[in-house]
């Protein structure tokens, strides 16, 4: 017991040692670098607040671009506002909303170009496909109309193509097909269509589904009941509606 009691004794001082030793170093070390130490904090206090003002600029940048887009109606304004905000995600709404311009002024050269900036940025999936889907929809306009429905078919053959561009893609391949009357495939695009996997009907995505789905089941009952000129009429009326871009 007397042993036990010294080795404890012992234990104890030598950690006691220790801690004094530790916390004469502690002190040293504060006593020789607590200038660095105050400098190294007032760095990091300085880089925090840069990195907090440098976010609230790009932010207030960020709005003064959405609204500059936003304002812009005419051709001239949207190019004006692509200069001076070319480099904000915005851009890339601005882009749809002229090559839309192009399109009325049937400047349909000038909207090719707008698709391809877009389809070659950055920018978010679902913009590059409806800019996809807006080209297809211009070389219809143009009257290319066998460029424009594999255009339409390539877009539906996409893997990771959401439901609702897959199903009218599949459409859009099948409504000019029937237009130009390839009824094979026609009834090949319009049955892809009609088969479209869609989300829940209560979502504002499955309800686009179930729209084009309701659309290519109508006209691919059209295509097989032989009625050729009913579809022409509906195809043409159907396609300047569907070629206005739509993406944010």
């Amino acid at each position: 017991m007397a042993m036990d009691k010294k080795k404890k004794k012992a234990i104890n001082a030598q950690i006691s040692s220790e801690l004094f030793d530790d916390f004469d170093r502690f002190e040293h070390f504060l006593s020789n670098y607590w200038r660095q130490l105050v400098a190294a904090a007032v760095i990091i206090v300085i880089a925090v607040g840069v990195w907090v003002t440098v976010r609230e600029v790009h932010k207030a940048a960020d709005r003064k671009a959405k609204n500059a887009f936003a304002n812009a109606t005419t051709e001239e304004e949207v190019i004006k506002a692509l200069k001076t905000y070319g480099k904000y995600k915005a851009a890339n709404f601005a882009r749809l909303k002229l090559a839309r311009i192009y399109i009325s002024q049937k400047k349909f050269d000038k909207a090719h170009e707008q698709f391809k900036m877009l389809t070659g940025s950055d920018a978010p999936k679902e913009m590059i496909w409806r800019a996809r889907m807006d080209e297809a929809y211009t070389l219809e306009l143009e009257g290319k109309k066998l460029e424009a429905a594999k255009a339409f078919a390539r877009i539906g053959e996409g893997g990771l193509l959401p439901d609702t561009f897959r199903a009218e893609a599949n459409y859009s391949a099948g409504r000019i097909y029937a237009q130009t009357g390839d009824l094979k495939n026609a009834e090949k695009y319009l049955a892809k269509s009609a088969k479209t996997a869609g989300m829940t009907p209560a979502t504002q995505a499955g309800m686009a589904v179930d729209f084009w789905q309701g659309q290519a089941k109508f006209m691919l009952g059209m295509v097989k009941g032989g009625e050729l000129e009913a579809l022409k009429n509906q195809s043409a009326s159907q396609a300047p509606a569907a070629a206005e871009p739509t993406g944010k």
